[in-house]
């Protein structure tokens, strides 16, 4: 079944981006920040004006999936049980220079890749790792480009279903879903994996990977 509507986590370029992609192709779109509905308004008129703001705490409410688009060292700042049900799609990226939280960085010290520790932060969702490593220009590029690049998008999860939807998402938006085995295999998406920010098609994806071609 098609995702008919989604919630983006973050309004952002990233977010905003992906909320009009989506828009365009006939997905309904609600959006939140920290800021309140009310001071999005000229944000979104300019930037997705097809979304509907609606608070942070809401934006689970009606929607199978959410994506997660808001800066790694703001993730103290959401509830995690306001999104418990929901497939949480991480497209979150961790730079060198961006301060985490406590329980961010000492998940990572054990080797764990971001999207594992973002699924132990929100056990209630099932998480999927994707939508991080292209930028938002490209996210954004007119539907024929993207179309004719057959540009390849990876996506991981430890929920085999989760990772169909997304995928089918992912699909949906222009691109060509390359599905990873788990969270842990994700790691090749982050941005110093050999995935992140590469125009690649699924053979290429599949090939840095380590996928079987």
């Amino acid at each position: 079944m098609d995702t008919k509507r989604i919630g983006i986590l973050g309004a952002g370029r990233a977010g905003t981006a992906l909320a009009r992609v989506a828009a365009a192709e006939g997905i309904e779109v609600q959006i939140a920040s920290s800021r309140a509905p009310g001071m999005m308004k000229y944000h979104l008129a300019q930037y997705a004006n097809k979304a509907v703001a609606v608070p942070a705490e809401e934006i689970a409410d009606g929607v199978e999936l959410v994506v997660l688009m808001v800066p790694q060292e703001d993730l103290d700042d959401i509830d995690p049980s306001s999104l418990d049900g929901v497939i949480l799609v991480d497209a979150t990226n961790r730079w060198d220079d961006e301060p985490l939280p406590d329980w961010f960085q000492d998940a990572l010290d054990t080797n764990l890749s971001s999207s594992e520790v973002i699924a132990q932060r929100f056990p209630g969702c099932r998480v999927v790792k994707g939508l991080n490593h292209i930028s938002h220009w490209d996210l954004d590029a007119d539907k024929a480009s993207r179309r004719s690049a057959q540009r390849a998008l990876g996506v991981a999860s430890n929920d085999a279903k989760a990772a169909q939807v997304v995928a089918k998402l992912v699909r949906t938006l222009g691109f060509d879903p390359v599905v990873l085995p788990n969270l842990a295999a994700g790691g090749v998406l982050e941005p110093e994996g050999p995935i992140f920010n590469e125009v690649l098609d699924a053979h290429g994806l599949r090939a840095l990977a380590g996928l079987r071609l």
